[in-house]
């Protein structure tokens, strides 16, 4: 089941003829076989590509911002053969994939990233090969001889619908859907199965319709030649309209091959309805005011399909530095050891563990004791870089915060920080209108980057598995709490609570309440929702204090990810082919998920980061691994296509 609604989205495989093609569903966008491209050179013992040979210095690329794009990056690029300096604003590598530990314990809270998408369409994720987080995760650590240093631990994430423990709805103050109950009650949701409810079954089965509709007819065009005419059609048609316009645009039954799918066909009462259950992964009321696009983009091409939770890497305690306090950056600061636990356990990966080709990691080349050359890779935390000067020699200089007096040369720049972080924090001087159209800066500041609220509580038991507790593992509310999931990071971690997710305009609102009375108040309208409803209260499964995250309130981040709105496609165009279109010219690129098109998810940061490395690659006069050639094998992107503007929509 996808989701608790409709099958897996259907499998179309590429054909042999276009091996650089991936199969659907896939990003609709960056459509390119990255994972070939890295299990190629995996296989062959090589870096994707090697730096051109020069007598002096390495060329040396200066990357500012340390998250999953930035640390892929650098990986890469350091494998090649170049010299990577990495600016971290924050005290800390990872960015937005931010597994919190309980310090002497083993519970652990995914503050970021914490569902996976590996475009697996049911089948094991460990052995997909449709995305780069499969790759990095389960594939770059094989060694010859089928030997695994190590792989991700992985379960299938508990979304409403699907959980084991079964989901409970909870509405109108218990009284559910248009008044069906006469005692404040729970909807159950059994896991696979439709909501106990025929006002939500409806719901369900107009989301199916739609979803049916669109993925059939997509999927078989998506591997040929055809898809990027279809991909212009599509955008004509919903480019210019919000989620909640999606939500009420009638249905149609048929597909007439020509990019309108029609849309929910929902009234008030059923989009109020949809608002707190959602399409299987949550609440999507809150994005009601999101671009239409951005649903499709995310929906309909894999990337809320068979969702998986990483518990961490396998065997952690005998990876390199595992728990290591004596961790220093270029600068002797003190980096956070790693535990190889959740998600961030794939920055780890990429920082501590030596790639395929090498026997030492990023790590060791960037914080290597007593920095032996002028040759050699850094890294500096708590280093925020204020202006990325452009110079008359080509080269760019790049001006710390603290160090305004003395900037570190650098001969090419990769900005991985989130899009509201680089406008607001750096300064781009000395770039000809070539260089960086106003357009880009524009895109920058006006992309629109949602607000993430996050309240766990570590428990002391997994109630939803005890047969003496009634309370479901996920709980979905038209309340301030919006969505609570029990979870368990893999069966050696002790359980969590997430007693409330929330985003955008229902993250906001919290956003005034001070962290302690937040968790308290959370706490008591669960057990207000869970006694009334089934007799039992979650705080006794509770083990210790509330934790909360706010992505708004960090100021290297000051959102949690790009969520664009209606009529965005040119400014995701200019953030996303930019360094198709002027990286050679400025030696400026950009990669992370703020600069893809599908915000709010790992897999575009690890893309485009690989966006990067390539353009770089190719406009300094690298060469790649041997079957991949940059002009035959990789997309050009078209960016001569803009919407039409006309609303309302129709179908003409």
């Amino acid at each position: 089941m996808r989701n608790g609604y409709q099958n897996d989205l259907p499998h179309v495989a590429s054909s042999p003829q276009q091996p650089w093609m991936p199969d659907y569903p896939n990003p609709p966008d960056l459509r390119f076989n990255y994972f070939r491209l890295m299990n190629l050179a995996r296989e062959a013992g090589t870096p994707i590509a090697k730096a051109p040979t020069t007598k002096n210095a390495k060329v040396t690329v200066g990357i500012v911002g340390a998250g999953v794009a930035g640390l892929t990056a650098a990986r890469e690029l350091w494998r090649a053969g170049y010299r990577v300096v990495i600016f971290e604003a924050s005290d800390r590598i990872s960015g937005r994939l931010y597994t919190q530990s309980l310090p002497g314990a083993t519970t652990s809270f995914e503050m970021g990233a914490m569902r996976m998408p590996f475009f697996n369409n049911g089948r094991d994720a460990r052995e997909s090969t449709n995305c780069l987080l499969s790759y990095f995760l389960n594939w770059d650590q094989r060694r010859t001889g089928g030997l695994m240093s190590t792989q991700a631990e992985m379960s299938d994430f508990p979304n409403p619908g699907v959980a084991p423990g079964n989901t409970g709805i909870y509405m109108d103050g218990g009284y559910g859907p248009n008044g069906a109950y006469q005692n404040p009650t729970l909807t159950m949701w059994p896991a696979g199965k439709a909501p106990a409810n025929t006002d939500l079954q409806k719901i369900s089965n107009m989301v199916n319709t739609f979803v049916t509709l669109f993925t059939n007819a997509v999927s078989t065009l998506y591997v040929t030649e055809k898809w990027p005419d279809l991909w212009r059609k599509i955008a004509t048609h919903y480019d210019k309209m919000s989620f909640s316009d999606l939500v009420f645009t009638p249905a149609i039954p048929t597909y007439n091959n020509d990019g309108w799918f029609g849309g929910l066909g929902m009234n008030e009462e059923e989009s109020k309805l949809f608002y707190t259950i959602g399409s299987g992964d949550g609440s999507w009321g809150a994005f009601y005011s999101v671009g239409a696009m951005w649903f499709l983009r995310c929906v309909m091409f894999g990337y809320n399909s068979n969702l998986q939770s990483v518990s961490g890497l396998r065997n952690a305690s005998t990876l390199p530095y595992y728990n290591d306090p004596n961790l220093r950056d270029s600068d002797n600061r003190p980096l956070t050891p790693p535990l190889y636990r959740g998600i961030q356990s794939l920055s780890e990966l990429l920082f501590y563990l030596p790639p395929p080709d090498r026997t030492t990691s990023l790590y060791e080349e960037v914080c290597a004791p007593n920095n032996p050359d002028s040759n050699s890779s850094l890294l500096f935390l708590k280093t925020p870089i204020v202006e990325i000067r452009k110079l008359d020699n080509g080269g760019f200089s790049l001006i710390m915060d603290q160090l305004e007096d003395n900037p570190f040369a650098v001969d090419h720049v990769i900005v991985a920080a989130p899009i509201w972080a680089a406008q607001l924090s750096i300064r781009f001087t000395g770039f000809s209108t070539a260089q960086l159209p106003w357009s880009v800066p524009t895109a920058l500041a006006e992309q629109h980057l949602i607000a993430s609220c996050k309240v766990f509580f570590p428990l002391q038991s997994a109630y939803w598995d005890l047969p003496s507790s009634k309370i479901p593992q996920v709980l979905v509310t038209d309340t301030f709490l919006q969505d609570a999931y029990g979870v368990r990071w893999g069966t050696s971690n002790t359980p969590a609570l997430l007693a409330s997710y929330t985003w955008e305009d229902d993250a906001v609102k919290l956003l005034a309440t001070d962290p302690t009375t937040l968790a308290a108040k959370v706490l008591d309208r669960l057990d207000q929702i869970t006694e009334e409803t089934v007799g039992d209260k979650v705080s006794k499964y509770v083990s210790g204090e509330g934790v909360v995250f706010q992505w708004t309130q960090q100021l290297s981040y000051r959102g949690c990810a790009k969520l664009y709105r209606q009529r965005n496609w040119q400014q995701c165009y200019e953030l996303m082919t930019y360094n198709q279109q002027h990286s050679k010219q400025s030696g400026l690129y950009f990669a992370g998920e703020s600069y893809g098109t599908e915000g709010g998810w790992t897999e575009p940061a690890l893309r485009t980061a690989l966006d990067a490395v390539i353009h770089l690659v190719n406009n300094t006069g690298g060469t790649f691994v041997d079957g991949f050639s940059f002009s035959q094998n990789y997309p050009s992107f078209d960016v001569t296509f803009s919407p039409k503007e006309t609303y309302p929509q129709t179908a003409a």
